[in-house]
């Protein structure tokens, strides 16, 4: 996997939302700030998509896709 680095990364990033996520519900902070950090977990889950979409299909992704 090319991009492997920065696609663990971003995983960390959702990671680290969801448990801020948590947090904000925890310390009951208004209702915008868990928007916001709604809102950037689902931009950080695009990037990882799109990172996944072009790498390269292995040839059993490749078989099973042909079935």
């Amino acid at each position: 996997m090319k991009n492997r680095e920065i696609i663990k990364k971003r995983l960390d990033k959702v990671e680290s939302i969801l448990i801020n996520l948590k947090r904000i519900v925890n310390t009951q902070e208004p209702i915008e700030v868990y928007k916001s950090n709604i809102d950037e977990a689902i931009s950080t889950i695009e990037d990882i998509q799109s990172f996944v979409e072009r790498e390269p299909k292995s040839n059993y992704e490749q078989n099973s896709a042909s079935r």
